[in-house]
């Protein structure tokens, strides 16, 4: 609800006009409020943004100032910029900041267009008074740098009411002595004496939080929760416990949040009032806001929120209801089932009604939608069997439907009796028989299903040693084709089945039948490279016993040709 009255904005400001920053950019100008502005001193440096100060500075920034004001009447602006020690050289850049605010300046889009500058200065006669005024000889809107270009003063600037102008005042000399300026040759009137007022209350639903704008911005610091009070219909006069500035960073502004320590429950007109109890609350050019009130009309706020749970393959759907506000007893029915908690559980999917009411007679129905969500989980129960010789499985085939993304989380059972989990691989690899249970989750409804697989330790091997090759022929050149010697399984020949054999011994005998390769036992080398040996034939005895499966006892020899 916005209550608003009808007065009339005198004074247009940007939004972050005055961010508290330093008096050397833009967003910490000096609010102008008289005819005549002394500088003692100036800033050694350029505040926290390097800004644009104008073409014919060269849009160099150098021991900047930067002012501000805002058109109260309309006429000519003039103003005179003295030198404390005529020496001194003093440049200036003035600036529409109107829209755009003080980011337009940099951003030179046009928003805060540059209406005046100057950068005139001369080495031989002196410097002096700068400034806008035709009386004091002044033409052209840009005169500088320099003396090579128009004279110390531009002429007199036609401004309209509302306008916002930003003033960048320069030192180049870096000088002590400071300067004044004089605006009190102009037409136009720039200096406010409008004492600021309420223009609007925003209420937020639980009647606890208003925005609270001014007919124009107001110092930062100088609203607090004491200078705020709300006179109920039943004359109960309540104090605030909270003011928020809408940018806690700047100097002033038009708009405030203001937070009671709780609900208004009275209905009605209520009355705000701005006292003096902590100091005044004032704009930047000391206009006060002082006894003043404002009106406006509370009613009953009731706020509800729903929160559903999506059923599950059918079942197991729910919701949750809260509100805030209301004249209580507030209640909920669900389908005319009144909650007592606000709550239901076990809901299929489905549409259904929601009545949310009050002891004043507020009543809200909401139709409230249960969505499903279908997920199931199939394992196949055929899966590979542990035996000596896999002794690793992956388990494989785990199918969700319909397809979607979901999570996996596998679990076994621990030393203790419960499941562990120990993965969220969709396809896991196990070393270990037993029942391996598996839950899929969907993260968004959250819905999921379970399913479990034995996995089985079997005598019989998936290895047959029995058709065992033993190669005559090996190329080690690096190439990847029979760069070793080693037997194998013709059906898979890159399958190293050495390791399966419980005893291995291989020799290699040259021509002569001299030792050149020895290897095997329980753990050593089972292949022969050949690196180290010339082309030719050589001859291999290999003798093999393994227990993994069928009992394999076996003595093969042969001649091997190494070919470079």
């Amino acid at each position: 609800m916005t209550i608003r009255t009808s007065a009339v904005l005198l004074i247009a400001f940007s939004g972050k006009l005055f961010a508290q920053t330093s008096t050397s950019d833009c967003d910490g100008a000096i609010v102008l409020c008289g005819g005549i502005y002394t500088e003692d001193t100036a800033p050694p440096g350029t505040g926290n943004v390097y800004e644009f100060t104008g073409t014919c500075n060269a849009s160099l920034e150098t021991m900047s100032l930067w002012y501000t004001f805002t058109v109260q009447a309309d006429g000519d602006l003039s103003f005179v910029l003295d030198p404390a020690n005529d020496a001194d050289d003093y440049d200036w850049g003035l600036f529409n900041i109107t829209n755009g605010g003080c980011p337009g300046i940099n951003a030179q889009d046009g928003t805060s267009p540059e209406v005046n500058c100057s950068s005139y200065g001369s080495l031989v006669v002196g410097n002096g008074p700068t400034g806008i005024s035709t009386a004091n000889g002044g033409t052209g809107i840009s005169n500088g740098p320099g003396d090579t270009n128009g004279p110390a003063f531009n002429a007199d600037l036609p401004v309209q009411v509302g306008q916002t102008y930003a003033l960048v005042v320069m030192n180049w000399s870096g000088s002590p002595d400071g300067y004044t300026i004089d605006f009190t040759q102009s037409t136009a009137s720039i200096y406010d004496q409008t004492p600021p007022v309420p223009v609007s209350i925003d209420l937020d639903c639980s009647n606890l939080t208003f925005r609270l704008e001014f007919s124009e911005p107001m110092v930062t610091s100088t609203v607090e929760p004491a200078d705020f009070t709300v006179t109920t219909p039943s004359a109960q006069v309540i104090d605030f416990s909270e003011v928020t500035p809408d940018d806690p960073t700047a100097y002033a502004q038009i708009g405030f949040t203001l937070v009671l320590p709780s609900p208004l429950l009275e209905t009605g007109m209520h009355t705000l009032a701005v006292t003096a109890v902590s100091a005044n609350v004032e704009d930047p050019c000391g206009n006060i806001v002082v006894d003043t009130t404002f009106q406006f009309v509370v009613e009953e706020a009731l706020i509800y929120d729903i929160n559903t749970t999506t059923a599950c393959n059918g079942t197991n759907g729910g919701l949750v209801a809260t509100h805030s506000g209301g004249a209580e007893p507030v209640t909920f029915r669900l389908a005319g089932t009144l909650l007592p908690t606000g709550s239901a559980t076990g809901l299929g999917p489905g549409t259904y009604l929601l009545e949310v009411s009050d002891a004043n007679g507020c009543v809200f129905n909401e139709q409230v939608e249960i969505p499903d969500h279908l997920i199931a989980l199939v394992i196949p129960a055929l899966q590979d069997s542990l035996s000596c010789s896999e002794t690793e499985v992956t388990i494989q085939g785990a199918q969700v439907s319909p397809a979607q993304s979901v999570d996996h989380v596998w679990s076994m059972i621990g030393a203790d009796g419960t499941q562990v989990p120990f993965s969220i691989s969709e396809s896991p690899t196990v070393n270990s028989e037993g029942v391996y249970f598996l839950m899929v989750t969907e993260p968004v409804s959250g819905c999921s299903d379970d399913a479990s697989v034995a996995i089985y330790t079997t005598s019989v091997p998936s290895l047959d040693l029995s058709q065992l090759t033993f190669p005559n022929v090996v190329s080690p050149n690096g190439d990847g084709k029979n760069d070793t010697w080693r037997p194998f399984l013709p059906q898979d020949p890159t399958f190293d089945v050495t390791p399966f054999f419980d005893n291995y011994q291989l020799t290699i005998l040259n021509r002569w039948g001299q030792l050149v390769h020895e290897g095997g036992g329980s753990s050593g080398q089972r292949s022969w490279n050949a690196r180290d040996v010339a082309a030719g034939i050589y001859f291999y005895q290999v003798n093999m016993q393994a227990s993994c499966g069928t009992t394999f006892n076996k003595e093969s020899s042969g001649t091997i040709t190494v070919l470079r």
